[in-house]
């Protein structure tokens, strides 16, 4: 892991001591803690307790800040895919030079629920929170009414378990209409 490498190869410049001489006093060769720095190799679990107890650090921390990083290459992976799904359907016909990076988490949670099939809704749990999710539904897809009424009833009954969907989807839709009214 890249960032949890770079961390350790700090760690290790900073002490004053070179890769041999750390490696040494833990009981690893030279060439397995330069993996690790460089982030061609993953920590294992005692190894990451060797190294904290060598530069007194907390126990667990580079375990945790590994498992951190593997939790964050997953969820890009995952983003990246959904992307290219999106970038497929020309979900983005009306965007000017959209990638990844520039577009809101709002925008792609939209698009995936209005482009894309319910496996592929189904990893933005993955990548975002769940209330998060229902959140940008509420104030971007169920807000636009009928248009859309069939999908939301789907993403109601399937994603968040709303036993009234059409009771619900009304409401908001009022509520929102109210807003819009007094804003005016």
């Amino acid at each position: 892991m890249k960032k949890v490498g770079e961390y350790i190869g700090l760690l290790i410049k900073n002490s004053g001591n070179r890769q041999t001489t750390v490696a040494r006093d833990i009981g690893i060769s030279r060439q397995l803690l330069n993996y690790i720095v460089t982030g061609k190799r993953d920590l294992s679990l005692q190894l990451a307790l060797k190294i904290e107890s060598y530069f007194n650090l907390p126990d667990g921390k580079l375990y945790k800040m590994q498992a951190e990083e593997v939790i964050q290459n997953y969820k890009q992976s995952r983003k990246a895919i959904l992307f290219k799904c999106l970038k497929e359907e020309k979900a983005f016909w009306s965007y000017k030079d959209v990638s990844i990076n520039n577009l809101s988490d709002e925008d792609f949670i939209e698009n995936t629920f209005i482009y894309l099939d319910m496996n592929m809704i189904s990893m933005l749990f993955e990548i975002y929170q769940r209330d998060f999710i229902k959140k940008v539904w509420r104030e971007k897809i169920v807000v636009q009414g009928e248009f859309l009424y069939d999908l939301n009833q789907m993403i109601a009954l399937y994603y968040f378990n709303i036993m009234n969907p059409q009771k619900y989807l009304n409401k908001i839709v009022k509520e929102n209409s109210r807003k819009q009214q007094k804003n005016a």
